[in-house]
């Protein structure tokens, strides 16, 4: 199928833009983000893919941080369809390639592009002139499709990268993952965390590391740019008459462990109550991960989805509705949390009035 896609990319005309490519577990998003944004704070002009949406296919694809519009993305899929001479794709290659038709339509200088899942298979990797690749965090994660160890799934990960690119991924990356960078025969550069807002700090390192590389400089617009970032789904707050909540995707087990210890020192700075964990384990997902949450007070969120967790026995549960419902009702502030998948986003989103009315739902 590979082959098959870059046939169909070459015939689409390729991609001019300088490429930053980003693989991994955690973080992938948020570095996505930030690098896009300090390059358009820089004077350049921007393609962003990113992956998975939370309400519609729009939201992966942005130009200067702004969406697609549902008339263009229509236009640029039929485009495609056309170019695939009856062939089925999977709907991510087709967005994919309307993506990348898309940022050579609008003369993007750079685009950065996050995975889907690994990379040396995945649809975003049809480009081979790339300036920079990252790999963020990787742990065990989608095992059934890239291997049942570290050493594979970094592997795949790796993917990505070509000779003489450039490969950044975090000092404090797993031993596993540094010696498959070496069996690679690649090279990385080693990048620290950074503090920014309530960004990930690691994600931060990869971003400012990936700016040095490509020559640009890092002042206080751009940092300031960089810090006001609202990403949606990451570490998104929102007050809630007296209540707060806070919306976030993490969904492996590193990543559920990073904003446990992220909310707890929130709380603890903004003078919040201690955190109800409001959560949904997709059935995909290791069930391992409810452990995550069994000594803390929680609450199983029940979604309609074909992806949709069994609901485990030892938690209290509801969905979207009755959760805000009763948060209505009561009259001490509360700190809620909701995490451990986008569809958990989603859902609070859709209650809080915040779907769009219209685009190419997922």
């Amino acid at each position: 199928m590979m082959e098959f896609l870059k046939e169909i990319f070459k015939k689409l005309g390729g991609l001019n833009a300088k490429m930053i490519h980003i693989a991994g577990s955690k973080g992938k998003g948020t570095t996505a983000f930030l690098t896009a944004e300090a390059l358009n704070a820089a004077g350049f002009k921007v393609g962003l893919f990113t992956s998975p949406a939370i309400f519609c296919y729009e939201e992966m694809i942005r130009v200067n941080m702004e969406e697609i519009s549902s008339e263009a993305l229509i236009e640029l899929i039929e485009k495609v369809r056309v170019a695939c001479e009856g062939r089925e794709i999977s709907k991510f290659e087709e967005i994919t390639l309307a993506a990348y038709l898309y940022f050579n339509e609008e003369n993007c200088d750079y685009v950065v592009v996050e995975t889907g899942i690994g990379g040396r298979l995945d649809s975003t990797n049809i480009v081979d002139n790339k300036v920079l690749t990252i790999l963020t965090h990787v742990e065990l994660e989608h095992q059934e499709i890239l291997g049942d160890s570290l050493d594979k799934i970094t592997r795949e990960k790796l993917g990505i990268c070509r000779p003489g690119v450039p490969l950044l991924t975090p000092a404090n990356q797993h031993l596993n993952v540094m010696e498959e960078i070496e069996e690679c025969g690649l090279t990385a550069v080693l990048t620290s965390s950074f503090e920014l807002g309530n960004h990930h700090p690691e994600a931060c390192g990869l971003a400012f590391f990936a700016l040095d590389l490509l020559g640009i400089k890092v002042d206080a617009k751009i940092m300031e740019r960089m810090k006001n970032l609202l990403i949606p789904g990451h570490f998104e707050i929102k007050k809630f008459g007296i209540h707060t909540l806070l919306l976030d995707g993490a969904h492996t087990f590193d990543s559920i462990q990073s904003l446990h210890e992220k909310v707890l020192h929130h709380a603890q700075s903004e003078g919040l109550p201690s955190p109800t964990w409001v959560f949904h384990i997709l059935k995909d997902k290791p069930r391992e991960l409810l452990k995550l949450f069994l000594n803390k007070r929680s609450i199983w969120m029940k979604i309609e989805n074909e992806r949709a967790g069994e609901t485990p026995e030892n938690f209290t549960h509801a969905n979207a509705k009755e959760i805000l419902e009763n948060l209505k009702n009561e009259s001490i502030p509360q700190f809620m949390v909701f995490t451990g998948s986008f569809r958990v986003v989603a859902d609070i989103k859709m209650e809080l009035g915040e779907k769009p009315s219209h685009g190419l739902f997922v």
